[in-house]
């Protein structure tokens, strides 16, 4: 029982005894090629697994599609979530969450304003190759995240899910040849006269 009954509620935090881990463990190079190659639609599912597994160990009733849905809203929370497990188990993780937390969001809602700052029309070279150097960005964002995870789940290396799926091969050759498509562009931007 609590001491007083104004405190907030206190979940455990520890590592799992069921086997299941409480977060999606992925390997570092599996989570780059999916965020990289998905255009970062990859982080919607990567955050629902997340919040499913929070949900599951703390047998509360958060909606974990929303929250995958809707991921900058819940990127601080899930973020100390992670920091507060480590803590918990005793492990040390050189990352500053809430700093990562926040540059991530601020650099997801630029780059997806960023249209309306850089129209085509004017600004053809910017408005094709910021979206690409974004995804890049903030997809580095998030890999101290998924290392934090993985370190918090007992998998330092993301071994349990280290290799790439049939899912997984089509969402990235879906994703890779709009990356194609992009790049061809944006050459065929830079060499054409019309635009200099």
């Amino acid at each position: 029982m609590q001491e007083s009954i104004y405190a907030p509620p206190e979940a455990d935090v520890t590592a799992p005894t069921t086997g299941q881990p409480r977060y999606y463990v992925v390997s570092p190079t599996k989570f780059m090629l999916l965020s990289v190659l998905t255009l970062t639609l990859y982080f919607v599912y990567w955050f629902y697994r997340n919040w499913k597994l929070i949900r599951d160990a703390d047998n509360d009733d958060t909606w974990p599609p929303a929250r995958g849905l809707f991921y900058i809203f819940f990127t601080h929370s899930l973020f100390s979530d992670v920091q507060n497990s480590l803590e918990g188990q005793q492990r040390s993780f050189s990352w500053s969450p809430m700093v990562l937390a926040t540059v991530f969001v601020i650099l997801t809602v630029v780059l997806n304003i960023a249209d309306r700052l850089f129209p085509l029309e004017t600004q053809p070279m910017l408005a094709m190759s910021l979206p690409f150097v974004g995804t890049i960005l903030v997809s580095m964002l998030l890999l101290p995240a998924q290392k934090a995870i993985n370190l918090a789940a007992d998998d330092v290396g993301g071994i349990a899910n280290a290799k790439l799926t049939a899912a997984n091969w089509v969402w990235m050759l879906l994703g890779g040849a709009i990356w194609f498509l992009a790049l061809v562009g944006i050459f065929a931007v830079a060499t054409d006269p019309a635009f200099s």
